[in-house]
């Protein structure tokens, strides 16, 4: 998150927000006219919100956060005001023209003025407004329809891994700034332009990151000072554990250890930075990546069904057929004391196998009595470009199964790709909550070990694309029963779905 605002329901912080979105914007990369626009859609949405949001004269609060990826940028404005259905509000034009009445003309507007717009109702937690503007990467489509100079640094590329070199000595030392340059040219020294993360591109993109400590990260050099190899981790915001972000060995000097070194480098940075875990997310069109993971003790513990959309692989000519799934592997850094988790019977074995594969200690409770809040806690993560959801339960409340339903039927308004559900195996309450929403069609993705907010999360996911499971490629044994688990639940929900 960039900022969050609490703003009060007064008409003079309208112009004050709207200038502050608009450098923002700017400073993110929109150009100045499509950040002007977007700051116009979120003056409209505000106006309607201080305007129309509660009754009378009443002075009340309202949130409005800030998020931005290098994709795109993403603005969430959260109330507590009047209920309200957005679909008895839409525009008319022959209204407006005849009558005067313009209802539903902000709706459009915001609409027409970001690339994504969602309502979200919460029930008692209120409602969300969410506006997304795709930022624009103008540099880097252009360098990507570069093919001849594609073809030849794969050529180059066969060439240096033909003509692999032995190395003795080489140094591995933490990412500076200064190191952004040398990061960039090593990436596409390996890759070309083919890598997924345009960033990495950007010498500029990557000394920001590394100034803000946003990733840690370290660099192999030889002696003569070339970069032969980098590896970072990505630290979570509510929890102690780094996913992996990116990882390349220069070809000609792979198979010299400078891999195993970078990761037993990072693991002590981790360990320093009181780090519990890593997680390294592996496509699963080719187990090369869930091989290397593998090697270095990660622990396969979820499969996430079409994640990816829209990405192409160096080496993978051919088209892939359907979005591609990813592998969640796990590396215990240090181990947690014993806790008790409340699991879904329906789960149990799976995830007590799961545990096991990860060498923690864990005892199984009974639910037992408990108690429900007036009012659930739950966040949602919106990834646009993946076209996924992530819904996290903090909190069960009495309103729970109301607003999870809803807050689904919202989402598949714009068609996405997957819902994911996170579940705390710490509540005592998440096997009774789990038996109710098996009529949302859900389906098991996996443990998270620590992921959020330092504890345990069973992972849910509910899929929209049909999935080919002899093409998903699991490396590990205990990942392919993870496969074969999830497989045999899908197949059954999609006969049902065909029933019915």
């Amino acid at each position: 998150m960039d900022a969050k605002f609490e703003i009060a329901t007064d008409e003079q912080i309208i112009n004050p927000v709207c200038d502050f979105t608009y450098s923002w914007g700017v400073n993110c990369g929109l150009s100045k006219g499509e950040a002007l626009r977007f700051s116009v859609a979120v003056s409209e949405l505000i106006t309607d919100v201080i305007l129309f949001a509660f009754p009378g004269d009443s002075k009340e609060n309202f949130e409005i956060e800030f998020y931005h990826t290098f994709s795109n940028v993403e603005i969430v404005v959260s109330e507590m005001g009047e209920p309200f259905d957005p679909d008895r509000h839409t525009y008319d034009f022959q209204k407006a023209l005849d009558e005067d009445d313009f209802d539903g003309a902000g709706f459009l507007l915001m609409r027409s003025f970001s690339d994504d717009f969602s309502f979200i109702n919460k029930g008692k937690e209120g409602k969300e407004f969410r506006l997304a503007k795709n930022i624009q990467i103008h540099d880097i489509d252009e360098l990507l329809q570069q093919s001849a100079d594609q073809r030849e640094v794969e050529l180059r590329n066969k060439g240096d891994q033909n003509s692999r070199v032995n190395i003795e000595e080489f140094t591995i030392n933490r990412i500076k700034p200064t190191d952004a340059e040398d990061i960039s040219k090593l990436f596409y020294r390996t890759y070309g332009y083919s890598y997924n993360k345009e960033d990495l591109y950007l010498p500029k993109k990557i000394e920001e990151s590394v100034l803000a400590k946003d990733k840690l990260g370290v660099i192999a050099r030889k002696k003569d000072g070339e970069a032969i190899g980098f590896f970072s981790v990505i630290p979570k915001d509510n929890s102690d554990i780094a996913e992996v972000g990116e990882a390349v060995v220069s070809p000609k000097y792979r198979r010299n250890g400078v891999m195993s070194s970078m990761m037993d480098r990072i693991i002590e940075i981790a360990k320093s930075h009181e780090l519990t875990m890593l997680l390294g997310e592996a496509v699963t069109l080719h187990p090369v990546s869930q091989k290397v993971n593998n090697k270095f003790g990660y622990k396969t513990t979820a499969i996430q069904l079409a994640s990816m959309v829209n990405v192409k692989y160096k080496g993978f000519d051919e088209e892939y057929p359907q979005p591609i799934s990813m592998a969640l592997d796990f590396l215990p850094i240090s181990q947690p004391p014993k806790k008790a988790v409340y699991l879904p019977e329906k789960y149990s074995e799976i995830i007590l196998e799961t545990y096991i594969e990860l060498g923690m200690d864990v005892e199984l409770k009974e639910s037992g009595a408990y108690h429900l809040a007036d009012k659930s806690d739950i966040d949602l993560e919106i990834d646009y470009s993946s076209s996924s959801s992530l819904i996290i339960v903090k909190r069960y409340g009495k309103d729970f199964f109301t607003v999870l339903s809803d807050m689904v039927s919202s989402l598949e308004e714009k068609s996405p790709k997957t819902i994911l559900l996170d579940l705390p195996l710490k509540n005592r309450a998440t096997p009774e909550q789990f038996l109710n929403i098996t009529s949302l069609n859900f389906i098991y993705c996996g443990l998270l070990p620590q992921f959020h907010f330092d504890t345990d999360f069973l992972r849910l996911q509910k899929v929209y694309s049909a999935i080919d499971f002899s093409i998903i490629d699991i490396y590990s044994e205990f990942g392919q029963k993870i496969k074969s688990f999830i497989a045999d639940e899908y197949h059954i929900h999609s006969e049902e779905r065909q029933k019915t």
